[in-house]
């Protein structure tokens, strides 16, 4: 059996191409999607992955919050 190649980029801009039409229409009717995420501890890959996901947020007009809280937070945080 011979490997078949996939193209990720076509599948992505598609996905992202209906993301934003979806964002125009909510926001058409008033609505303001978004997208909101909490992060804990200083971990330097989850920090570019969140960061990654709010400029995305940012680039289809969506809004995005982001919660930052230390490595000793607890459950009650």
């Amino acid at each position: 059996m011979s490997a078949i190649l996939l193209e990720g980029r076509p599948v992505a801009d598609r996905v992202l191409a209906d993301v934003a039409a979806r964002a125009r229409a909510l926001s058409d009717r008033g609505l303001t999607p978004g997208l909101g995420t909490i992060l804990v501890g200083d971990d330097p890959a989850s920090d570019g992955y969140v960061r990654k996901k709010h400029e995305a947020c940012a680039a289809f007009g969506l809004a995005s919050s982001d919660v930052r809280l230390g490595s000793q937070a607890d459950t009650d945080e």
